[in-house]
């Protein structure tokens, strides 16, 4: 297909009559409201937009749902723009739409409220709450406009909010604003007074699958737990079964896989009143039911996630001593889903290192945690978002030198994991039955961390958690550590924010191999001890080729070397 019939396609869905950006500059080149210094700002605005989409100004339409998903993708530093070079630029090509009626103009101004919005926002301004401006804002004026009155506000407007958003806005999500508007507005109700006693509701985005374990029969969890405590504590002189013990970690991902499992049963059509053991999820008509249903997520290709938990199963029904009839269909189950061993990290993964060959991008990651941890010092409004980005910092930090996987990270506790012998020195120390190959790992922390950490331990407070908080990255009430999930997205979006670059928390696993084979081709046992693996074999398989660059550079070398100097 040529470039041509391409960009065809990809304005295929644009509204007959829609114009692009070149249309638009011409009509602003023509506008004689406008003086000529906003007239500029405007056609600056539409060509940079253009520009960091990689079109023309003819080829970009002025649709707004056309440009939110691209525009959402750029981030300025892939640009070598600051963020607030690109905010204007955004927002002079918004403006420009604007002024032509392509979109709506933005109010701002306290007194293009409505009076009964009016008395309520000033209310809000005088409180001088950091979060509900920031928040509430846009959806005030909206509401404003509509001529809801605040006493009125219902869930039909929080929808007709979002409606108007998809409609006018061009580089963002508009589920972040809406879904940032209806928070604000429920937070405003606990601490404003005088705050309509109003909720507003939000749909959920999440497609729950597993159950809660009340919706279980009490026998079924009850005999889940016997198996879980078996495999912890196994019979040393038993003459069948286990008889080493798994981590709890393992157990823990098994029992929320056998509870999934069933879930799958009853979305599937099974009572869950029938679920009243283990041996109902190995009989092999059950375990083909529940395994079909997760194949029809997956239009029946088959997972990683889908092959586990048959190979579970199977595990299952030798370990609970089924028949050799059950065994051997359970086997057969397991081998018709099974995946594919991984050789080697994956296509997606080998890009985005490649992108990190590149010696200016990689400074920028390498650079990063100094350049967060000693922004100015802020007050007021931005006092949590400059402790987050603290926080950011450090985890970036401990991943470059420490590349340990996200749950252990994540985890992180000042006295049990940091060990001071009392030299100056800080090991990050981890035991074997707290990480995923059972191989216990141990870094000692340089000394720029450790300074980052003693200084964030002794600012985070009360922004980020209650003093005297245990954990390196809590959770913001300080009862336990941070979700892993949520400090690893926080981690990829603040480095794509920040460098452009797409990383992820595992990724760094990768890079440090990269790093550490370019400089040392073949020194797969020391790349084995640094990611923790149990076998050098499986460090090999993931990470072969990898030192490719530095290999070939050294070949090259050693001809010209051969060659001798020239004549």
């Amino acid at each position: 297909m040529n470039m041509q019939n391409q960009k065809k396609l990809d304005l295929a869905f644009i509204p007959e009559g829609t114009p692009m950006f070149s249309d638009l500059i011409t009509m602003l080149e023509a506008a004689e409201d406008l003086s000529g210094i906003r007239r500029r700002d405007m056609i600056s605005g539409l060509s940079r937009v253009a520009k960091a989409l990689g079109r023309l100004p003819q080829d970009v339409p002025c649709f707004g749902r056309w440009l939110q998903p691209r525009l959402a993708k750029i981030t300025p530093a892939s640009l070598n723009l600051t963020s607030k070079s690109w905010q204007n630029a955004v927002s002079d090509a918004r403006a420009a739409m604007a002024h032509v009626g392509i979109l709506e103009r933005r109010s701002s101004r306290i007194y293009d409220l409505i009076g009964e919005w009016q008395h309520l926002w000033q209310i809000v301004l005088e409180a001088k709450d950091p979060t509900l401006p920031l928040a509430l804002r846009r959806f005030v004026f909206f509401l404003s406009n509509r001529g809801t009155l605040p006493a009125n506000v219902s869930g039909e407007d929080a929808d007709a909010y979002l409606e108007a958003l998809i409609h006018n806005e061009i580089s963002k999500n508009p589920e972040v604003p809406y879904r940032a508007a209806v928070n604000g507005w429920n937070l405003a109700v606990k601490r404003i007074p005088e705050w309509p006693r109003i909720t507003l509701s939000l749909p959920s985005r999440q497609n729950v699958i597993k159950l809660d374990e009340a919706a279980l029969p009490q026998s079924f969890i009850a005999d889940l737990d016997a198996l879980m405590a078996r495999l912890a504590t196994p019979d040393p002189l038993a003459s069948d079964g286990r008889t080493r013990a798994l981590r709890p970690v393992t157990l823990k991902q098994y029992r929320r896989q056998l509870i999934r499992f069933a879930s799958e049963l009853v979305h599937s059509g099974v009572s869950p009143e029938t679920l009243t053991s283990l041996d109902v999820l190995l009989d092999p008509t059950m375990a083909e039911r529940g395994l079909r249903q997760m194949l029809s997520r997956t239009e029946n290709s088959t997972t990683k996630m889908i092959s586990e938990v048959a190979a579970l199963l199977r595990n299952l029904g030798k370990i609970t001593g089924q028949s050799e009839d059950v065994q051997k269909r359970l086997k057969g189950l397991a081998g018709k889903v099974a995946t594919s061993p991984q050789r080697g990290i994956t296509r997606k993964n080998r890009d985005r290192l490649r992108v990190l060959q590149d010696e200016r991008r990689a400074q920028r990651l390498l650079n990063l945690p100094e350049h967060l941890f000693n922004q100015s010092p802020r007050t007021g409004a931005r006092s949590y978002q400059r402790a987050l980005a603290r926080e950011d910092a450090l985890a970036i930090a401990i991943l470059l030198y420490c590349p340990i996987r996200i749950r252990n990270l994540a985890g992180i506790h000042l006295e049990q994991h940091l060990q001071r012998p009392g030299d100056g020195r800080v090991f990050l120390v981890l035991t074997e039955d707290e990480v995923k190959n059972g191989q216990p790992l141990e870094f000692e922390l340089p000394r720029e961390v450790v300074l980052m950490i003693e200084k964030h331990l002794a600012t985070r407070a009360p922004e980020l958690c209650p003093k005297g908080t245990p954990w390196i990255f809590p959770r913001r009430d300080g009862s336990n550590s941070v979700d892993p999930n949520q400090l690893s997205e926080r981690i990829k979006k603040r480095i794509r924010k920040e460098t452009g670059v797409e990383m992820n928390a595992h990724l760094f696993r990768h890079f440090a191999v990269m790093n550490w084979l370019d400089a040392s081709p073949g020194s797969y046992e020391a790349a084995r001890r640094l990611l923790g693996h149990s076998e050098v074999s499986h460090t090999i398989n993931m990470y072969s080729g990898l030192e490719n660059k530095a290999a070939t550079k050294a070949f090259a070398e050693l001809v010209g070397r051969k060659k001798g100097p020239r004549k």
